[in-house]
């Protein structure tokens, strides 16, 4: 079983702005992997693993945009 490579995934998608939307992040992330020739399989989940990094990077810059106010 060949896995998807997490760390680049990762990687790229920190370089993404995060109000890109999910079908931005989904669309460059097709697009890599349909060069690499990955299969269609392969392609859907690190589309998921894609977004699942987006909504982590999206829920740090809410907290650290959220830490020095006073509530």
């Amino acid at each position: 079983m060949v896995r998807i490579p997490k760390h680049a995934i990762n990687w790229l998608v920190a370089r993404l702005h995060v109000s890109t939307s999910d079908d931005a992040v989904k669309a460059d992330i097709r697009k890599r992997c349909t060069a690499a020739q990955w299969t269609e399989a392969k392609i859907v989940e690190a589309e998921k693993y894609a977004v699942k990094s987006h909504r982590r990077n999206q829920a740090l810059y809410q907290s650290v945009m959220m830490s020095g106010r006073n509530i």
